[in-house]
């Protein structure tokens, strides 16, 4: 298991987050020594098959992160919710593609959070700001939280029993 950012004198500095979804994927860049991230944009997909990859390696080539964060969708017991595979399939891709490390960070909350920021009557207008949002509140919670851990640890096995052991009244 990678060792806690906290500890690490080598921490990454500049970061991409990511908030994955099937359709869209919310984007924002933070700064460790400022402590917060800010959205940057929303990329479309056609499906969760069809990623823009150029359009994320454009953002990487522009921003030069040292690490990427992708929110990890448990449930309060800690159990992954279904989207987790198909998160886990675009970290190990992301991490494949870019050789940067991937963290993935508890997103809970954090499109509620993300409306809150913008205010209820611009978030219920426009998802794709949510989006990226949601994505700086993903990078916070790298921030405050030395918990995160590479995507590299997050197993298959986990995920599935994780979504066997999910009672169905509780998947998002």
């Amino acid at each position: 298991m990678a060792a806690s950012r906290a500890d690490d004198q080598f921490a990454p500095v500049q970061l991409l987050g990511f908030d994955y979804g099937e359709w869209r994927i919310g984007i924002a860049v933070g700064d460790r020594r400022i402590g917060n991230g800010r959205p940057l944009t929303t990329l479309h997909n056609r499906n969760a098959d069809q990623i823009d990859w150029n359009a994320i390696e454009a953002l990487i080539e522009e921003w030069r992160p040292d690490a990427l964060v992708l929110g990890w969708p448990i449930d309060d017991a800690g159990r992954c919710y279904p989207q987790a595979a198909a998160i886990r399939r675009f970290g190990n891709r992301l991490r494949e593609r870019t050789r940067l490390p991937v963290f993935v960070v508890d997103e809970r909350l954090s499109s509620e959070q993300a409306a809150e920021r913008l205010g209820r009557r611009a978030a219920a207008r426009d998802e794709a700001r949510i989006d990226a949002m949601a994505a700086a509140v993903i990078l916070d919670g790298f921030f405050d939280r030395p918990e995160a851990r590479g995507i590299e640890t997050v197993s298959k096995a986990e995920v599935t029993q994780n979504l066997v052991d999910t009672p169905s009244e509780t998947r998002r």
